[in-house]
């Protein structure tokens, strides 16, 4: 029983992968901002978010806001294809209601 090192263990190695994980994870995410990390992190095959992107120009064209609804650049991710910095009156082939006459 003369041992000249400490033996360890599988579970202790593990709850060393997963601490310099969690480490990484924490750091990359303070740094960039959560929401940029939360864009590069996809499970099942990438989300969509063209429902919140249809229902948020509605919204601005329900209370007549020009610049939202005209001039703010949005980023649409229909699942296969991401669709970057076009306003509301560009997206009209998603679902995004024409709004009349606000943009003219």
């Amino acid at each position: 029983m003369n041992k000249k090192g400490s033996e360890m263990t599988i579970g202790t190695i593990i709850f060393i992968v997963l601490g310099i994980t969690i480490l990484v994870f924490l750091i990359f995410g303070f740094s960039t901002g959560w929401n940029n990390l939360w864009d590069r992190v996809t499970l099942y095959g990438g989300s969509s978010n063209v429902d919140t992107v249809v229902k948020a120009c509605a919204l601005d064209c329900s209370v007549g806001n020009k610049y939202r609804f005209c001039n703010e650049t949005r980023n649409l991710n229909n699942g296969t294809e991401t669709i970057t910095n076009k306003a509301c009156k560009d997206l009209i082939s998603y679902g995004v209601d024409k709004c009349g006459t606000l943009c003219d």
